[in-house]
């Protein structure tokens, strides 16, 4: 089924697209570091420079690229009138629910450690400051945490996608969520937690009450899961 999933985007313009919003992040900070001084990483460093990369993505471009390819992928059935060929063969709904979000997680860390070595790359390129061990393992300990942080949201979006049928609808979603990560900075807000928790945990910006951080995702994770398998169960 995974396989299956996989083929179905070959060629898909939301998963060119949601890989398209990440390559972007990268490359802007990329070209702010190449051509500004005052932002490069000769002046700034290397710990500046990724962390510009992690608040794009954590704070809106994971959000917006992940969403589009969920409610690409869990709506796509409903948009191309195929879910009853897909429901009436003899696998589990669950099952099929399970081989879609596998894919999006696939995506998910893919493409952030993509993210992470293309920064690298690129930036060995416009500094002679050195990429040390100490600064590359906290990096990768920053990138995965937010691979398991951007995951736990996926369930919730699926849901909205499953439930409307529509990737429209998943993108509204999305976009009045990161309005809302501007202006709404509290623990319990689930869709601002990845940039409360990395890479800015434990810094002077603002003290982050990490166990509220961890159950408001949690929540949101397990109660997105609740309500997508409890809408896919459902009889079309």
């Amino acid at each position: 089924m995974i396989r299956a999933e996989l083929i179905k985007l070959k060629g898909s313009k939301a998963f060119l697209l949601s890989f398209i919003i990440l390559l972007a992040v990268v490359l802007l900070e990329f070209a702010l570091s190449a051509i500004f001084y005052r932002y490069s990483i000769d002046r700034l460093g290397w710990i500046y420079y990724f962390t510009n990369i992690d608040f794009l993505v954590n704070i809106a471009a994971g959000f917006i690229s992940y969403n589009i390819l969920t409610g690409h992928i869990f709506a796509r059935e409903y948009q191309e009138n195929t879910q009853l060929f897909m429901f009436t063969t003899p696998v589990t709904r669950v099952k099929f629910y399970l081989s879609k979000l596998t894919v999006v997680y696939g995506f998910i860390i893919v493409s952030l450690f993509f993210v992470l070595f293309l920064s690298a790359l690129l930036g060995i390129c416009i500094t002679d400051r050195p990429l040390t061990m100490a600064i590359w393992a906290y990096q990768i300990q920053v990138f995965a945490k937010m691979c398991v942080m951007h995951a736990m949201l996926i369930p919730i979006a699926s849901f909205f996608a499953i439930r409307w049928k529509s990737i429209m609808v998943v993108v509204l979603v999305v976009c009045t969520a990161i309005f809302l990560n501007f202006i709404y900075k509290s623990e319990w807000y689930p869709w601002v937690v990845p940039y409360l928790l990395s890479p800015n945990e434990g810094s002077a910006i603002r003290h982050v009450n990490i166990s509220v951080a961890w159950l408001s995702l949690s929540i949101t994770f397990l109660l997105g899961l609740f309500l997508s398998l409890w809408a896919y169960q459902r009889k079309d």
